[in-house]
């Protein structure tokens, strides 16, 4: 696979992979349980992916990233 290749298809998976985490999320009933997933692995799962979020804080490398470093060609190996 080629980088532009590499790059659609990690941005496919993300964008499933936060289709998902929003399925999970949207299943769980209301009550304490939502709310701890919700503020635990919710937010770790959002924030591994995403550089933009609604959290304080996030992961020192995101997907965003990733995806951005191989689409703009800063491929360090």
């Amino acid at each position: 696979m080629n980088n532009s290749q590499i790059v659609e298809r990690l941005t496919e998976i993300k964008e499933q992979i936060l289709e998902l985490l929003e399925e999970a999320k949207d299943i769980l009933p209301k009550g304490m349980t939502k709310e701890r997933a919700k503020s635990y692995w919710y937010v770790h799962i959002q924030t591994a992916i995403l550089n933009e979020h609604e959290y304080l804080g996030g992961s020192m490398v995101t997907m965003d990233d990733t995806i951005f470093e191989l689409s703009s060609g800063e491929n360090h190996e």
